[in-house]
């Protein structure tokens, strides 16, 4: 199972995502993933709650399902979206589910477009409705579609490899 690879820490994570250390705690500061596959917090009756928005920023290693939203999150940046409308795609229960309860790299995709982020995630037996979808999403703007599997399989294969020796000088 994809979700029983070891976890790493957050310079390894900021590798396999493919995004430099710096960049991505601050990506967790600022809310990356929020609080999306994690139970809410327990309050005794009557107190005063807060849950933290953004958890993960005090994390030290991660897992399989967190790194593939954080993956996707980055290919979404990188194809120009902000920073909010590629956490509120990958922020979602949903998405998440499916990356932690997999066993095995799934064809999936998720057609998104801008301006405001929109998404549709199109599991194996929805596939049949992708070629509509698109052209319906196309005639709003530029669309963008990501293989899930292909991000799957990218975290996977960076997880199973041996982690870099550090060069102390």
């Amino acid at each position: 199972m994809l979700s029983d690879l070891p976890r790493v820490s957050s310079a390894r994570a900021a590798d396999i995502v493919d995004v430099g250390y710096e960049g991505f705690r601050s990506y967790l500061k600022r809310g990356l993933l929020g609080r999306v596959g994690m139970l809410p917090g327990f309050h005794r009756a009557g107190a005063n709650t807060h849950d933290d928005p953004a958890p993960r920023s005090k994390w030290m290693t991660f897992g399989f399902a967190d790194l593939c939203l954080m993956r996707i999150a980055k290919l979404l940046m990188d194809r120009g979206f902000t920073f909010e409308s590629a956490n509120a795609a990958v922020s979602q229960h949903a998405i998440w589910s499916y990356m932690q309860h997999d066993s095995e790299p799934v064809e999936r995709y998720l057609l998104i477009w801008p301006p405001y982020g929109d998404h549709i995630v199109f599991d194996t037996g929805d596939l049949h409705h992708l070629p509509a979808r698109m052209k319906e999403a196309q005639a709003q703007g530029v669309i963008t579609l990501l293989n899930l599997a292909e991000v799957q399989q990218h975290v996977a294969n960076q997880l199973m490899r041996p982690e870099k020796p550090e060069i102390n000088n």
